[in-house]
C-alpha cells in the first residue's frame, strides 16, 4: 500500500515539478498519506514557512523539486525534516540539486526515482564577482551533515565537485560512499529486475551497504559537551518539555532516544527540552544544555558572561515598543553584547535583515518569524 501511494507522489511530482514560482505546500493523498512539497529556488524565509507546516504533520514525505537556493535555507529545512522524521523523495525526471541535495539527504527514508536526478556541489561565493569555492560554506555544510549522522564519505561526495559543476549521485555512488536510498521502481514497488535503469547500479529497492566491510568504518559515539548558563534554542523534539528534577535526569533521557541530540535543563522551572540538534548557544543564567559532538558544532552567539549576568535570548519573538538606538549591518553575538554593556538596555530585537534596535523595556512581546530578541531577566 505504502509503494501504491509512493507511485501516486510520482505521478503528482511529475506535473508539480514544472511550477516556476518557489512554493511549498501541504496535502493529502490516498490512504491519508502528508505530503509536503517544495518547488523552486530556496530563498530567505522558506525554512520558516515549511517549519510552519511542517509543525502540524506528525509523519509526511517531502517531494522535493529544486536547482538549489540559499544554502543555510536549505540546511533548516533539512534539520526540520530530521527532528521529524520525515521521508524525502524526489520523482521521475525530477532535478534536486545543490542545496536541495542537503534537503533530501535529511530524510529518514530517500526515496528516489529511477529517472530522478540528485546533485552536489561545493558551496560557493560570488563576491569577487566569481565563483569562489567558501571553506566556511563546506565546513558548515560538513557539520550539518554530521549531525544527520552521514558518514564522512558523504560529506567529501556532497562537497567535491567545483561550483561550476554538479555531481549527479548513483547508486554505485551510494553504495561506495554507504548512503542507504530507496528506489522507488515505474510499477510502485520493489523490483528484483537484474535490467539496468537509468539512475545506475542494479534495480534493487535498497541501496544500503550489504555489509559493515562495504562501507566506510564506523564513527567513534560522539562526546558529551554541556555548558553552564546556556540555552540551545529551537530544534525541540514533540511533547515537551518533560518535568524532571535535575540535569542528569535530563541527560538521560535525552541519550535513550535516538532522536536527540541535544538539551536544555531549566533549572529555575525543573523542566527539560530534548532537541533533535543544535546549532547556537545563547546566554541563559538559569539554564544548563549539552550537545553531542565537537566544541566547534555549534556556534556560541555573543559573549559567555556566566553566572554575573542574567540575561535571555529567545528566538522568533519581538519586544515591542520604540528603540532608544538602531544599528544597520549588525549580527546577533554584536547585538546582544552592545545591549549587555550597554547599561540603559534593557532588551534588544534583531532582525534577520541585519538591523539592531535597543530597548528600554523588556515587554510586552509577540511572536516575530524574522527576529530575535533578549532582555535582562534580574
Amino acid at each position: 500500500m505504502f509503494w501504491r501511494c509512493l507511485g501516486i507522489l510520482a505521478l503528482f511530482l511529475m506535473t508539480w515539478s514544472c511550477a516556476r514560482a518557489a512554493d511549498i505546500e501541504i496535502g493529502t493523498l490516498k490512504d491519508d498519506l502528508r505530503f509536503i512539497s517544495i518547488s523552486g529556488e530556496f530563498s530567505e524565509g522558506d525554512d520558516l514557512r515549511f517549519k510552519n507546516l511542517a509543525i502540524s504533520a506528525e509523519k509526511a514525505v517531502v517531494l522535493l523539486s529544486s536547482q538549489g537556493g540559499l544554502v543555510q535555507v536549505g540546511m533548516e529545512i533539512g534539520r526540520t525534516i530530521a527532528i521529524k522524521g520525515f521521508s524525502t523523495f524526489v520523482g521521475d525526471d525530477v532535478v534536486c540539486a545543490s542545496s536541495c541535495g542537503l534537503v533530501w539527504l535529511a530524510g529518514r527514508h530517500r526515496f528516489i526515482s529511477p529517472t530522478a536526478k540528485v546533485g552536489f556541489h561545493a558551496v560557493f561565493t560570488t563576491e569577487t564577482g566569481q565563483q569562489d569555492v567558501s571553506g566556511v560554506g563546506n565546513a558548515l555544510v560538513g557539520s550539518y551533515l554530521q549531525q544527520l549522522g552521514l558518514p564522512p564519505s558523504v560529506v567529501i561526495y556532497a562537497t567535491l565537485a567545483t561550483p561550476a559543476s554538479m555531481q549527479w549521485l548513483t547508486a554505485d555512488d551510494a553504495k561506495k560512499i554507504g548512503l542507504d536510498i530507496d528506489l522507488i521502481q515505474p510499477d510502485s514497488s520493489p523490483s528484483a529486475s537484474s535490467e539496468p535503469i537509468p539512475f545506475g547500479g542494479s534495480a534493487a529497492a535498497s541501496y544500503a551497504p550489504p555489509n559493515a566491510d562495504a562501507g566506510p568504518a564506523a564513527l567513534p559515539a560522539p562526546i558529551w559537551q554541556v555548558y553552564e548558563y546556556t540555552d540551545l534554542p529551537g530544534y525541540d523534539l514533540p511533547n515537551m518539555p518533560l518535568k524532571l528534577f535535575n540535569v542528569d535526569e535530563c541527560k538521560l533521557q535525552c541519550d535513550a532516544n535516538s532522536r536527540c541530540r541535544a538539551f536544555t535543563f531549566n533549572q529555575r522551572q525543573n523542566v527539560c527540552f530534548l532537541k533533535g540538534m543544535a546549532t547556537e548557544a545563547l546566554q541563559f543564567s538559569g539554564a544548563i544544555s549539552g550537545y553531542k559532538g565537537d566544541p566547534a558544532d555549534v556556534t556560541r552567539t555573543g559573549h559567555d558572561f556566566g553566572p554575573v549576568l542574567s540575561f535571555r535570548t529567545t528566538k522568533e519573538v519581538e519586544i515591542l515598543g520604540k528603540p532608544f538606538a538602531r544599528a544597520n549591518g549588525s549580527s546577533l553575538a554584536a547585538c546582544q553584547d552592545q545591549c549587555v554593556l550597554t547599561p540603559s538596555c534593557q532588551g534588544f530585537n534583531f532582525y534577520r535583515n541585519g538591523v539592531c534596535t535597543m530597548m528600554s523595556a523588556r515587554k510586552p512581546t509577540r511572536k516575530n518569524l524574522l527576529s530575535s530578541a533578549g532582555a535582562r531577566a534580574d
